[in-house]
């Protein structure tokens, strides 16, 4: 009796081994594609965020004026009715506490279109609603991607609440959040853009990121 058991363990073993020994390769291919693919999503996002970098250089608005680009004037500004402390003709904002000049004399700032040009010599929000390809190559090998990318620009918008008696009031801004990309419009526009950058290949349904920055038009060199 004890032969025969021996002779089907022997039997069960060769054939897991068989099993194993077979397997190896399909294991192998699934791990090569999984090293793949976390190479492919890491070009594509050190490119992402090159192409960030660059388009982040744009113009904050097509009514912003070289060379000094001072602010445009933009409902979220508090008043402006505080003297240049230092005797100048620029005009500052309520609260005593503040140094920076107000916008009051500049220009306004261009309405957002509902659908861009990629033109930024026009501004950043030229890049809203529209998109093109990026072509990137495969780190340590000759595969070449093609992977569009999208843009969506919108203003951040703010509650603020009364001015007190000492000028100073307190605001909410609406950031958004990975939930909420671009939330709706609530109280008035700020000096923020919010533009967000995505990646999406329909071809390969893993490759899909996202990428938000905020870009501010206050100061010289805001733009």
């Amino acid at each position: 009796m004890r032969p025969a058991v021996a002779m089907i363990e022997l039997i069960f073993a060769i054939v897991v081994i068989a099993i194993s020994v077979l397997s190896i390769p399909s294991m192998m291919a699934v791990a090569n594609n999984a090293s793949m693919g976390m190479m492919v999503d890491e070009d594509i996002l050190k490119r992402l965020s090159g192409e960030i970098v660059k388009v982040s250089q744009a113009r904050w608005d097509q009514n912003s004026l070289p060379p000094d680009f001072r602010p445009l004037q933009i409902a979220g500004d508090l008043p402006c009715n505080r003297p240049d402390p230092l005797g100048g003709s620029a005009v500052f904002r309520a609260n005593p506490d503040s140094s920076m000049a107000c916008a009051a004399g500049g220009p306004a700032m261009a309405a957002a279109p509902a659908a861009g040009n990629l033109n930024l010599s026009q501004g950043i929000e030229q890049l809203h609603a529209r998109g093109y390809n990026l072509q990137i190559q495969q780190t340590g090998g000759a595969a070449v991607y093609t992977v569009p990318v999208s843009y969506a620009v919108s203003y951040v918008d703010a509650t603020m609440s009364a001015i007190d008696a000492a000028g100073a009031a307190s605001a909410t801004w609406r950031l958004g959040s990975s939930a909420s990309m671009s939330p709706a419009a609530s109280g008035t526009q700020t000096h923020l853009k919010r533009v967000v950058a995505r990646v999406q290949n329909a071809a390969n349904p893993d490759v899909d990121m996202t990428l938000t920055f905020f870009k501010s038009n206050v100061g010289k060199f805001a733009e």
